[in-house]
């Protein structure tokens, strides 16, 4: 799934869809790995990342859980989609790469200080 604000779900499949992948988008955006000191501490963030993005699959996953299996189906139905469209998927690559390389300069620091 995707990206990270406030908002919680409205009860609109596609609606909500596209709120969770906004929502991990942001999350990936708005990471901050000037922390990152030691080996530890990457896998610290790595762990806390993991797990926000896990709270925001969640929250919308839950959400539907409680609507029952006909309407998590219809919100699962609408990811599926929101995956191939090509402004999501944009995004999405954007803020991954943005995210790897403040990490993979991050690691190469923590490695030539660890030499």
């Amino acid at each position: 799934m995707f990206t990270a604000c406030s908002k919680g779900p409205s009860g609109d499949p596609a609606a909500d869809a596209k709120q969770c992948a906004t929502e991990m988008i942001d999350l990936m955006k708005s990471i901050d790995v000037s922390n990152i000191k030691t080996a530890e501490d990457a896998e610290k963030w790595e762990k806390e990342f993991s797990q926000k993005v896990e709270e925001i699959q969640k929250k919308y996953e839950d959400f539907y859980k409680e609507k029952g299996e006909d309407q998590l189906k219809k919100f699962n139905e609408e990811v599926e989609k929101l995956e191939n469209d090509p402004e999501i998927k944009k995004a999405v690559e954007e803020a991954q790469q943005a995210m790897m390389e403040q990490v993979t300069k991050v690691m190469s620091e923590i490695s030539k200080a660890s030499e």
